[in-house]
């Protein structure tokens, strides 16, 4: 199995973790029963749903929580009682290979989450390797994955552990993609994991990114350069540090307008970019010129 990067792999979960925002826009269950147009060879052992909460009160119920303590999703969901549950991503299955895809923001609650950037410990049950005793991520991404997290490990065990696992997903989707990515490997016994994902954000600190890439050193953010969100948290900001993960793999796409640049379907954009072949390793001196920069800042 190749280490590097696989534009063919790409293509292909770019094109689910578009699927993921179709499975959402189908409608919520019992409705719509999360079924999605699944490639030829896979099969959809699971969909993913998380409570959709208007971003009013309820952000305050996440302030007392001890967040290294948390042994399961039960402690948020009692916090969000009587809230109707939206989809969030599912799994495939296939002899060669097995595939997490999350959803990206859709819904207000989920933009205010996603700016709430204080940093936060991860919970140790799931996160029980040494370097990430003093990991800290991103609250807001962190919520989303205690509410996903155990439903994301229970498909994950009817994985052929030893075939590869592949983890994706776009903008919020790609920082869920990252918080699970490691915890699959601790908790359930996977152990070829990779991880593509598409306009990410940086999710924790640098004792978060070295536990990271030590437990899965395969991993690789695809990035329009003109893009903000993935420059989003700063390094440094109000005494929090941020850094990503992975290797960086860039395009340069300048749509005119913040959405543009963001969106994974898009003239020339995400999905372009990957369908043609597009994005490059190739060292970089600064973001928004295209002329380079550090792929693990």
């Amino acid at each position: 199995m190749s280490t590097q990067y696989d534009p063919q792999l790409s293509i292909l979960l770019a094109s689910l973790s578009e699927q993921t925002y179709v499975q959402y826009r189908n409608g919520p269950p019992p409705g719509n029963n999360g079924k999605i147009d699944v490639p030829t060879g896979y099969t959809q052992i699971a969909s993913f749903v998380a409570p959709e909460v208007t971003p009013s009160s309820k952000l305050n119920q996440l302030s007392d929580i001890a967040w290294g303590d948390i042994r399961g999703s039960a402690e948020l969901r009692a916090r969000f009682a009587g809230i109707a549950d939206v989809y969030f991503g599912f799994a495939l299955t296939s002899p060669s290979q097995n595939i997490i895809a999350l959803r990206g923001t859709q819904s207000d609650f989920e933009w205010a989450l996603d700016s709430a950037i204080p940093q936060v410990p991860v919970p140790l049950v799931w996160y029980s390797h040494g370097k990430f005793q003093q990991a800290r991520v991103h609250l807001g991404f962190l919520v989303f994955f205690i509410l996903l997290a155990e439903q994301i490990f229970d498909a994950a065990k009817q994985f052929n552990t030893s075939s590869l696992c592949l983890v994706t997903g776009h903008s919020l989707g790609a920082a869920l993609a990252v918080l699970a990515s490691p915890v699959l490997k601790l908790v359930t016994g996977n152990q070829v994991i990779q991880m593509y994902n598409f306009a990410g954000p940086r999710v924790g600190n640098t004792a978060f990114a070295d536990g990271y890439n030590e437990l899965v050193p395969e991993s690789f953010r695809v990035v329009n350069l003109a893009d903000m969100i993935p420059m989003l948290p700063p390094t440094k900001i109000f005494g929090w540090e941020y850094a990503h993960v992975g290797e960086e793999w860039s395009f340069l796409n300048q749509s005119g307008n913040v959405a543009g640049n963001h969106a994974l379907i898009g003239s020339n954009n995400y999905t372009d970019a990957v369908d043609r072949s597009v994005p490059t390793n190739a060292p970089r001196v600064y973001p928004v010129t295209g002329l380079g920069n550090n792929p693990t800042s």
